[in-house]
């Protein structure tokens, strides 16, 4: 399935922009900080997923819309 198609009205972000981790409770708040959205997961339950690149050393990790903000 292309990655444009998971798209839709519920996903607020978009793959290329920059944006701020907020993680929650549990995860290491080291963690925090710029990333890009590199791809758009499925929704788990009514919360859009994605997959995003941390700007500065590259590490990649997978996140709730809840824990992002523009």
């Amino acid at each position: 399935m292309p990655e444009h198609s998971i798209r839709g009205p519920d996903h607020k972000f978009h793959i290329g922009q920059a944006v701020e981790f907020f993680p929650n409770r549990g995860v290491d708040h080291k963690a925090r900080g710029r990333y890009t959205i590199v791809r758009l997961l499925p929704m788990d339950g009514n919360t859009p997923q994605y997959r995003v690149k941390h700007k500065t050393d590259g590490h990649e990790r997978m996140v709730r819309e809840n824990e992002l903000g523009s």
